[in-house]
């Protein structure tokens, strides 16, 4: 499943329907090389897979139709409905049943017309493999029944298709299904970061990987000035459009491996893989004035935002995250307490020689 980040689902779920589109209801699929395989086994000019309205917008398979054409044709091969056999016409023009189709034969140049009808396992009728020529021919039994086989391979071929058209659409239905149960799960659903559980889940994976690797990982706590006389004076659903707006800076502002998280009212932590507390502190000053240059305009006035941000990092004598998101979170109240709309930094702590090692965490951890 997941190793360490949580995915960005919208691009997890483009990737799934990638692998499916070849089956996918919105393809038609080309089977062209049926019927080129056909016209080279019988010598002949043109053969049309002439299928029902229902199959036909899915499934092509033709060779030899001249542009423009085409109508014609399948307008013709539509009597052939009628025939729930292999059949043979050697020359339309010597036959009354075609008769009163003299424009369209000739506008299609239909002289030799064969077929034999298409249809699933339990003989329901979709369509006709038609063979055409624009002289007449001479068609043994023998053909004919070659002509046969090939129409069942064609009816295999489009029953197998229709099965997977339909296996491939309950497949999607099912991955959409994950996918929003997966939304549920693991994100806020007002801000759509992830939910306290779900990051802290994440932010210890992440962290025992930095570990592991002897990587640096930053930890921010962020929250937003004054935001109680946000809801007090705009009301709560400013104050809810206030918290998707300050998620959205955030992230447009980060990496897709960064961890956002909510953890409670408008209080947030982001995990920054990979990322040392200079570089951390620069990202959090660039967030911060980011987050300054928000409006909002309500019935009871206009009004901006500002948010303290506190960092830390996880040190090789924590037990778990939680030490260095309460050494971030001190921070965050120490930038409270020097004026608000600032990042303060906590120093790093300096290791006891008593406490157990880095390595004691990991195994403890992985245990």
């Amino acid at each position: 499943m997941l190793n360490y980040l949580p995915p960005r689902l919208e691009n997890l779920k483009a990737d799934v329907l990638h692998r499916y589109q070849i089956l996918n209801g919105s393809m038609a699929y080309d089977a062209n090389q049926i019927s080129r395989t056909v016209a080279l086994v019988f010598d002949l000019p043109t053969v049309i897979v002439a299928l029902n309205e229902r199959y036909r917008h899915w499934y092509h398979s033709q060779h030899g139709v001249a542009p423009g054409s085409l109508d014609h044709l399948l307008a013709f091969c539509v009597q052939s409905n009628l025939s729930d056999s292999p059949f043979v016409v050697p020359d339309v023009r010597q036959e009354a049943f075609f008769s009163r189709d003299a424009d369209l034969t000739d506008a299609a140049s239909i002289v030799f017309f064969a077929g034999a009808p298409l249809s699933d396992p339990d003989g329901k009728r979709f369509g006709t493999l038609c063979l055409i020529d624009d002289k007449p021919r001479e068609f043994g039994a023998e053909k004919l029944a070659v002509l046969d086989s090939f129409a069942q391979l064609v009816s295999q071929d489009i029953c197998l298709r229709s099965a997977g058209r339909y296996a491939v659409r309950d497949l999607i239905e099912l991955e959409e299904e994950k996918f929003f149960l997966f939304d549920l799960a693991m994100t806020d659903p007002l801000t759509k970061a992830l939910n306290r559980r779900a990051f802290f889940r994440f932010a210890e994976r992440e962290v025992l990987r930095s570990r592991r690797h002897g990587l640096d990982v930053a930890v921010l706590m962020i929250d937003i000035d004054h935001f109680k006389s946000v809801n007090d004076v705009h009301g709560h659903n400013t104050g809810d459009d206030v918290l998707k707006h300050l998620v959205g800076v955030i992230s447009d502002g980060t990496r897709d491996e960064d961890l956002l998280g909510r953890l409670g009212g408008e209080e947030f932590a982001l995990i920054l893989p990979e990322t040392d507390l200079e570089r951390a502190g620069i990202l959090a000053n660039r967030l911060r004035e980011a987050v300054k240059r928000l409006s909002f305009s309500t019935e009871t006035g206009d009004f901006g935002i500002s948010i303290s941000v506190g960092i830390s990092r996880p040190e090789a004598m924590d037990p778990d995250i939680l030490p260095a998101l309460e050494r971030a979170d001190k921070a965050l109240y120490e930038a409270k307490r020097n004026g608000r709309d600032r990042v303060e930094t906590a120093a790093p702590r300096r290791p006891d020689p008593v406490t157990e090692t880095s390595d004691d965490w990991i195994l403890r951890e992985a245990s």
